[in-house]
């Protein structure tokens, strides 16, 4: 089966990229102004582009190639760059052939998220085991489970959420959430980084919320939510010890879709808010910082010893 590859005079369509003007070690960044934060730590800037709501940067960060790519906020547009991502790094752009001897690619997601649970104070930085998608864009790619915990996970967000939701509502029983599993070697780089600047670290389930406001339990007035109360309902998700501590918009399809391409993936995310105070957002400067060093170094780490 030909694969239907976007691309133009060697450019895939919504990155704006060329083949060589990618790595194999990534940072995603929700926000495109943070992709410039990401390359201020490269020594040496070998690309940048923008093209539509990407920004992609293309450096060096002591030694190591790292592209980092602004994506903007989303599965949807997560999905439209790993496509492309996979594109430039595994096929042929002429010919539109699959290479079937591609090098390591690591990926991690560096953003900010809403916490789930009280006990956790905001400043955290939360380390995604696996990700929950509330979102449908993961349903569209076919993929095995990765372990029996994903698929605990699942059955048990669909148990809440539906039981949740008012009967009498239109889509009850009709939110199909996913599960995907973090690469665990990883995983395991970045908890190594976080542990050796001393960071408050949490690792668990991350849910990915298709919207900000009422697909994340916010409340506004005159608007009606599907699921009363979605955060604190999932929040009482606790399955193989692995509880949900963080919404964010992200990492499912991220996690999802990396385990298809044999990627490995990975998320850190400072948490900005505790459940109780959900408007009141934490001055995340610092942690988010924090969290780019953490991510380029684990990366530096998993290359040392891939």
């Amino acid at each position: 089966m030909k694969s239907e590859l976007v691309v133009n005079k060697g450019v895939v369509y919504h990155l704006g990229l060329k083949k060589n003007q990618l790595a194999r070690n990534i940072l995603l960044v929700g926000d495109p102004a943070r992709a410039h934060k990401v390359a201020a730590y490269f020594d040496v800037i070998a690309h940048e582009t923008l093209n539509r709501e990407y920004v992609t940067i293309t450096g060096d960060f002591m030694g190591l190639p790292v592209s980092v790519i602004g994506t903007g906020i989303g599965t949807d547009n997560v999905e439209i760059a790993l496509a492309e991502i996979y594109t430039l790094l595994e096929f042929d752009l002429d010919s539109g052939q699959k290479d079937t001897h591609s090098a390591p690619t690591n990926i991690i997601r560096v953003g900010t998220s809403g916490g789930a649970q009280d006990d956790i104070a905001s400043g955290t930085l939360c380390l995604a085991s696996y990700a929950l998608g509330l979102d449908n864009v993961g349903l569209y790619y076919n993929q095995q489970p990765a372990d029996e915990t994903v698929t605990q996970i699942e059955q048990e967000a669909y148990r809440l959420i539906t039981n949740a939701t008012p009967n009498g509502y239109r889509f009850k029983g009709k939110i199909q959430p996913y599960a995907a599993k973090a690469d665990s070697f990883l995983l395991d780089r970045l908890r190594t980084a976080a542990k050796n600047v001393g960071a408050a670290t949490v690792v668990g389930i991350t849910v990915s919320a298709p919207g900000f406001y009422g697909p994340s339990g916010r409340i506004i007035d005159g608007l009606v939510n599907s699921v009363p109360h979605i955060k604190s309902v999932l929040s009482e998700i606790n399955i193989q010890q692995q509880r949900v501590l963080n919404f964010e918009m992200e990492s499912s399809l991220l996690f999802h879709l990396a385990e298809q391409m044999g990627y490995r993936a990975a998320t850190i995310c400072s948490i900005i808010s505790n459940p109780k105070t959900s408007a009141d957002l934490f001055d995340y400067t610092d942690s988010v910082e924090q969290s780019i060093l953490i991510a380029l170094n684990a990366l530096r780490a998993i290359n040392a010893k891939s």
